[in-house]
């Protein structure tokens, strides 16, 4: 951010003196389409700063507080509504930002302000029905409503829904005053006095009436902490902010829906898209356009040099349109990948009110509003009007709808497919569906479509007899958290009408051309099992294994018959995660596989000679495409010894996480001490260059070469498609091939992305469906079709049964390694398993259970309470802030599960600071302590996502605590809702625990 490079050096900002301030209030894109293709960073005099346009720009400038300032001299916003959080930076801003949490936490959320909007929105919808053809969407409805939820939430008895919307207006007119017009500052005068003196009058009757309005809050916190002054400001600013952002959400949505009426009956047929439609508007038109910030030194920002107290201008109107991040972005479009926008802001000041603005819009608000309006349409003569930059949303919504059709449920005939063949009773499409592939990509994708499609027939087909493929093939043998996904997928195969029918292979037992004639939608989901050439010159006399072959030979996979085994020194070409399970699976001791399904006789001859192993990768650590937590797990291996070459510049620690990772490595011990029994080489910035009979030639970043001794040689640098692939892979990246045949997992995006990005792509997959059986060019009706002598899901039970009754002590399954016992098992009508939990089953703890939370915006609270509520009233489970607790709390005889965000960049959320110091100073010794951790953060902070909660994992297994099951993740700028991901995280946690461990098999 602050070096030159001799590739690009620094140049000064341009000049845009073409901009006006009347043409951005007007329609400010072109100008931002302009500026982004100019580079991004301009000098704008019009309005006396430099203009932030591009999404990169701005990203950077969320990063680094101690850069770029919030708390710019001279602001605006300051002198419209007083020094709120705002326009302070940490450590300043966070006593501010608490003091406002407690009211606007999603738990609070639920469970007290939603019941006021569903309040709200009947009584101004019913207001506005009165008025018939002179309504008004914005002014009639959306304006009050966002206003009378507001006056409610902060607790002005003594004032109006109208109050707050003059307040409201006149405060945000001021704060955008970027012309200097006497007036604008005139009118914020008058409304900040208004607003100190009904604040003045509010004190005094919430100290003698307190309930769950925020001045009644405020009254709690002791006056030095939070003096008057502080919440005037911040009450201003949240009169400001907390009116205008739902309101022209929901203008701008509903204006976007009613122009684009496909998308509209998308959404009515499937109400779990209203969070689409709220994510995509504040996207396509972010109400907060523009914000300030300010340099605290000379900076160098994508290239423009910008010197110190710099006045910035933050254009989240532009960086949301941003074409290199997403296609057509001008276009409202809820069916576009979804990618993390900066709506809501990022970092430390992203925006406390997230949570009441999507409940208000998202689930009350939008949904309400065309449930009750039926026929809801725009006014062909009145047209609507948009305009602001600073702030921007609808001026004017003239609206009309059927006034004798009364309320209902939104959704007219046409969004509904003709009952009769095809269709459930009910009218909702019911078509056959084949599935090629039950791996993650296909179990999801069924999940998905069941959901999509209730009554559909879903039949599921794998070449193996066994379901589950990655799951069972591909993870690796010692982590069983994430393989224990695959008890949802059991789930899945409970339910009517949908069937397995394992040992059919396609191309062979069936056809593709049999399963398109005979089913309405056919979905590959197949993967690629190659293992990539290296693509380098290599010794017919040398050894070269794929990982893909080491990994299913390892997991005992039927096909892989021939049994590599590495001689003493191993080299691992690549630095991906599945680089690391192969070293990990090679390296670790017999005893530290307890409670895996390992075969330890097939692993002691792939790895008992192996006494060095040598991992290659070409980049740096920053760079490199491992998860730092499976950094940390190798790191923590007994025995293992650790030598880093090619890591010498790393980023400062914290942040970076995985140059944190690679800093452990380099400055770790031996650990258990005494004489290593392995040792590990973590070679950066090397590049392959040819395979010899016994070494690999790599060149490092000079281009010097280097020769490593090697006995074998296995190359992980991903995995390409073979003759069995059906498709070209990656070729129809947005899962359509055609109407009626649809592609998922690495057939659609390629060999990447990572188990949790199946279930994103399913739910993608399930609307691409949907929009092609409405469109009518997927017919429905097909007969179906059933495979003779195919392994149904009881034979799979046997099968597993089987394996599980055969298990050596400490492990998990003994696999059967042959088709031919796979067969037998599943036809023997002795084995008589247990009946599988059915796909509602609550969640079952055979632990006590202490759910700890760390959050800065209410996230993982929400989290945790949910986890909580999951877990069922007679579990024996607590759940605590980590802010109110120390290590020294924590209980042996508990399973402690550790929900945790991410906050600013990449640090510790500020509420658990104290918790997580406490283990840095090793105030208490934890062996004994188990716990597991559902970190959540945003992925396009690359280097730093789910970084804090990657901090406290890190300190608490420093003290001795024990990590179990799979470490989640939840991305906030993906699809999948936090709570649902979280559950399927403790299934697995859970399933893990329940079993004596010797070791952290995840």
């Amino acid at each position: 951010m602050t070096n030159e490079t001799h590739d690009q050096p620094a140049r000064e900002a341009p000049v845009a003196d073409w901009v006006t301030i009347p043409d951005l209030y007007r329609d400010p894109f072109p100008i931002y389409d302009r500026l982004r293709a100019e580079g991004g960073v301009h000098w704008v005099p019009a309005v006396g700063r430099y203009l932030i346009t591009s999404y990169a720009a701005v990203h950077e400038t969320e990063f680094d507080q101690e850069i770029f300032s919030a708390n710019e001299e001279g602001s605006l916003q300051i002198r419209a509504m007083g020094h709120s959080m705002l326009r302070r930076d940490d450590p300043e801003h966070y006593p501010e930002r608490k003091a406002w949490q407690p009211v606007l936490r999603p738990g609070v959320v639920k469970r007290t302000w939603t019941g006021v909007f569903e309040r709200n929105a009947r009584r101004f919808l019913d207001d506005m029905s009165e008025k018939g053809e002179t309504a008004d969407l914005i002014w009639d409805f959306a304006a009050p409503y966002a206003a009378e939820n507001l006056r409610e939430i902060l607790g002005f008895r003594n004032a109006s829904h109208e109050d707050l919307q003059r307040w409201s207006q006149t405060l945000i007119d001021a704060t955008g005053n970027y012309a200097d017009d006497p007036e604008v500052w005139e009118r914020g005068a008058r409304s900040f006095d208004e607003v100190d003196t009904a604040l003045d009058e509010m004190l005094a009757w919430h100290r003698r009436h307190p309930d769950h309005s925020l001045i009644s809050s405020l009254l709690a916190i002791p006056g030095e902490m939070m003096p008057i002054e502080k919440i005037r400001a911040n009450v201003k600013m949240t009169i400001g902010g907390g009116l205008n952002e739902p309101r022209d959400a929901l203008g701008v949505a509903a204006w976007a829906l009613l122009d684009h009426p496909e998308q509209r009956r998308a959404v009515e047929a499937d109400p779990s898209l209203w969070g689409t439609v709220f994510d995509e508007t504040i996207r396509w038109i972010a109400p907060i356009g523009l914000y300030s910030r300010q340099t605290t030194r000379d900076v160098i920002l994508t290239g423009v040099r910008l010197p110190a107290r710099a006045k910035l201008g933050i254009c989240i109107l532009s960086a949301n349109r941003d074409e290199r991040v997403w296609p057509e972005a001008d276009r409202f479009d809820i069916r576009r990948e979804v990618k993390p926008h900066l709506a809501f802001s990022k970092g430390v000041h992203v925006c406390l009110g997230a949570w009441v603005a999507r409940a208000e819009v998202a689930d009350v608000g939008l949904p309400r509003l065309f449930e009750r309006l039926r026929g809801l349409d725009l006014v062909p003569d009145r047209p609507a009007v948009i305009g602001g930059w600073v702030f921007r949303g609808m001026l004017a919504l003239p609206a009309r709808w059927d006034a004798d059709a009364g309320s209902g449920s939104g959704v007219d005939a046409a969004t509904r497919v003709p009952g009769g063949a095809g269709t459930a009773d009910d009218g909702t499409p019911a078509p056959r569906i084949a599935i090629v592939g039950s791996g993650p990509a296909g179990c999801f994708s069924a999940q998905a479509l069941r959901r999509s499609f209730p009554a559909a027939e879903i039949d599921v087909v794998d070449a193996l007899p066994t379901p589950f493929g990655l799951l069972r093939y591909g993870v690796a043998a010692d982590h069983q958290g994430t393989k224990s996904v695959a008890r949802q997928f059991e789930r899945l195969f409970t339910a009517d009408g949908v069937r397995f029918h394992g040992g059919v292979r396609l191309g062979g037992d069936v056809s593709l051309e049999t399963l398109r004639a005979s089913f309405d939608v056919v979905v590959l989901a197949t993967g690629l099992r190659a293992d990539a050439s290296l693509g380098i010159p290599v010794d017919a006399a040398a050894r070269v294994h794929g990982a893909g072959v080491v990994t299913r030979v390892l997991n005992g996979h039927p096909d892989e018959t021939e049994i590599p085994e590495l001689g003493r020194e191993v080299v691992i070409v690549g630095h991906g995660n599945v680089a690391l399970d192969v070293a990990r699976l090679i390296v670790r001791a017999a005893e530290d596989f307890h409670g895996s399904d390992i075969d330890d006789e097939v692993r002691d001859r792939v790895a008992g000679r192996v006494r060095r192993v040598h991992l290659v990768g070409r980049s740096a650590p920053e760079g490199a495409k491992f998860d730092p937590v499976m950094v940390r797990e190798l790191a923590g291996i007994a025995g293992v010894e650790h030598v880093v070459h090619g890591a010498d510049a790393l980023a400062a620690a914290g942040k970076d996480a995985r140059a944190d990772a690679v800093r452990m490595l380099r400055e770790s011990s031996v650990p258990g001490g005494g004489e290593p029994r392995v040792r590990l080489d973590w070679w950066f910035g090397c590049a392959p260059v040819r395979v010899e009979a016994e070494a690999l030639v790599v060149r490092d970043a000079a281009g010097d070469e280097h020769r490593i001794a090697a006995d074998d040689v296995v190359s992980a640098i991903g995995f390409a498609s073979d003759e069995t692939v059906p498709v070209a892979a990656g070729e129809y990246p947005d899962g359509r091939v055609e109407p009626g045949l649809y592609v998922a997992g690495w057939l659609r995006r390629g060999p990447r992305g990572t188990i949790p990005d199946q279930r994103t792509d399913a739910r993608t997959l399930a609307r691409a469906v949907e929009e092609d059986i409405r469109a009518g060019v997927i017919g429905l009706g097909s007969s179906g079709w059933s495979p003779d002598a195919a392994v149904d899901f009881t034979g799979w039970r046997r099968i597993d049964l089987r394996e599980r009754l055969g298990a050596a002590p400490g492990r998990e399954r003994a696999k059967l390694r042959s088709r031919e016992e796979m067969l037998a098992a599943a036809r023997d009508e002795g084995l008589e398993p247990a009946p599988t939990a059915s796909p509602d089953e609550a969640l079952t703890a055979d632990v006590p259970v202490t759910i700890l939370f760390g959050t800065e915006s209410g996230g993982a609270e929400l989290v945790a309470g949910e986890l909580a509520a999951a877990l069922g009233e007679d579990a024996d489970v607590v759940v605590h802030d980590l802010a109110d607790i120390r290590p020294r709390d924590l209980a042996p005889g508990r399973l402690h599960l550790v929900v945790c965000s991410t906050y600013g960049d990449g640090e510790v959320p500020t509420a658990a600071r104290d918790f997580h110091r406490a283990l840095v100073d090793g105030e208490a010794e934890l062996t004994g302590i188990r716990y597991a951790v559902f970190g959540m953060g945003d992925r396009s902070y690359t280097r730093t996502y789910s970084r804090g909660s990657e901090l406290v994992d890190e300190a608490l297994a420093r003290c001795g605590a024990l990590r179990v099951g799979e470490y989640g993740r939840h991305d906030a700028g993906g699809e999948t809702p936090a709570t649902e991901l979280a559950r399927d995280w403790l299934r697995g946690v859970l399933e893990v625990a329940g079993r004596p461990l010797a070791s952290p098999v995840g």
